[in-house]
């Protein structure tokens, strides 16, 4: 089964996720923990589908289990580097040491083909012309720190995930994987300095399922919990590093929604459009299509 279409979707679900953060994280959800709180309980779902998976051996739950603790502990890295630097800026940074990371690996370990990494080559430059601009202004030592931790705790997760998928299979792996959030949940409400942050009282800063921002912040984890699934399924089909490359398909949506977007909220969209930036955009645009084709027809 082809990895490419469900990796591509993946990308979008989560490229409205992102868009979704932008509102969120600096309006309603101060503590990063509030979010990796509200997706460790999402995870209590996937007990529905525990009677259609098989019982893992125990190495295979340890490692599934592994990945999981490593993927979460990178967004939790990668939403701080949220409050400390740019959106526009961190994402970017963090989607394209991943594919690298991941890319290094690939190469090094000969899992991947020539013309799947001139391929993945063509992805990377692509992500990188289309978020250029992005990169400017002052970075802080702790936004690099971050997202550096961030990076290679994602790419380290994948490649611990894609060992537990050789060795079961994908509804196994998914939800046995998942199940050592919810300890992890029970953990957070347990302690009263963790309860405070997640449960915070301040309607401010409170985050009711009810109101507009609640409703898009499920919204926004439901797409992004689309995004994971998808991801994890491709990781399942195909190495880390040919899916994590895909990511350029993620910034040419936002670019586009980008487009649309500013035009109503252009303190959250800020974008200038100048000759030079729109012809590194709709270079990298070419790079991704060119990527794609490679990586499409000549596997």
């Amino acid at each position: 089964m082809n990895y490419l279409p469900f990796a591509l979707l993946a990308y979008f679900f989560n490229g409205v996720a992102v868009l979704i953060d932008k509102f969120l994280l600096t309006a309603k959800i101060k503590n990063p923990l509030t979010y990796i709180f509200y997706i460790s309980l999402f995870s209590f779902l996937l007990v529905l589908l525990l009677p259609f998976s098989n019982v893992p051996k125990l190495n295979v739950f340890l490692i599934a289990s592994l990945s999981t603790v490593i993927w979460t502990s990178g967004l939790y890295c990668m939403y701080k580097a949220l409050q400390v630097g740019l959106v526009s800026r961190v994402i970017p940074v963090i989607g394209v040491l991943i594919p690298v990371f991941l890319t290094i690996e690939a190469e090094f370990t000969r899992t991947i083909t020539q013309a799947e990494l001139e391929g993945i080559i063509f992805l990377i430059l692509g992500i990188i012309l289309l978020t250029v601009f992005e990169w400017r202004g002052h970075i802080k030592r702790h936004e690099v720190q971050f997202e550096l931790a961030s990076a290679i705790l994602f790419a380290v997760s994948y490649l611990v995930l894609r060992q537990a998928f050789l060795m079961e299979n994908f509804l196994t792996v998914l939800v046995w994987s998942r199940l050592i959030l919810i300890p992890f949940a029970v953990i957070i409400l347990l302690f009263p300095l963790t309860r405070k942050i997640v449960l915070v009282k301040d309607e401010s800063q409170s985050l009711s399922f009810k109101s507009k921002e609640g409703l898009l912040f499920l919204f926004g984890q439901s797409s992004g919990g689309a995004s994971e699934l998808l991801i994890t399924f491709s990781v399942s089909l195909a190495t880390p590093a040919l899916v994590n490359s895909l990511q350029g398909s993620q910034y040419l949506f936002l670019f586009i929604a980008g487009l649309f977007l500013g035009k109503r909220f252009p303190e959250i969209f800020k974008e200038e459009h100048t000759p030079l930036k729109t012809s590194l955009k709709v270079a990298g645009i070419a790079c991704i299509t060119v990527g794609l084709y490679a990586l499409a027809f000549y596997r």
